[in-house]
């Protein structure tokens, strides 16, 4: 089961959950929220993981289309000196190079910036999905802490009458 499963799971058990009647408050079976939220910390790791091999990646595809453009360069640059005995090829060779090289550093940028852009998305994606999670997890702590408990006041008036039949 993968972390977003268990995310879902973890949704569905709260929305199918009894409620309490005039409130927000709901029953929540607490061996079902204990195992979920167990596999989500032992899937969070690995979330995490992914997370840093889409950065790397990132950062590889980079580095390739910085050697791409070097290996273009040193093409260019080779074939502007065979040509350089005539001047006008001697130009256009080096237009040609000016030309590849900017198209390649564009394009280098162009996918920098999308892999930049995509590894925000992903981070912002679980940011919201661990902030629902963590909301409703403290939605239903904040229900068990006040379900079936008695009012003190009933509680010291059950004892008061106790003592006094005694």
């Amino acid at each position: 089961m993968d972390l977003l499963d268990s995310l879902h799971e973890l949704e569905d058990l709260v929305a199918s959950s009894s409620r309490f009647l005039l409130t927000n408050k709901c029953l929540v079976n607490e061996e079902e929220l204990i195992r979920l939220i167990s596999n989500i910390r032992k899937e969070w790791p690995s979330a995490l993981k992914e997370a840093e091999e889409i950065n790397a990646n990132r950062d590889k595809i980079i580095e390739d289309a910085r050697i791409e453009a070097k290996n273009i360069i040193e093409q260019a640059k080779v074939y502007a000196q065979k040509k350089a005995s005539e001047n006008e090829i001697t130009l256009a060779a080096e237009a040609k190079a000016k030309e590849i090289l900017e198209k390649t550093y564009k394009h280098s940028e162009a996918m920098r910036n999308d892999s930049v852009q995509y590894a925000e998305q992903v981070f912002d994606h679980m940011s919201v999905y661990i902030q629902n999670i963590l909301n409703t997890v403290q939605v239903a702590k904040n229900g068990l802490q006040h379900v079936g408990l008695p009012e003190k006041d009933e509680t010291e008036e059950k004892q008061k009458s106790t003592e006094q039949k005694d």
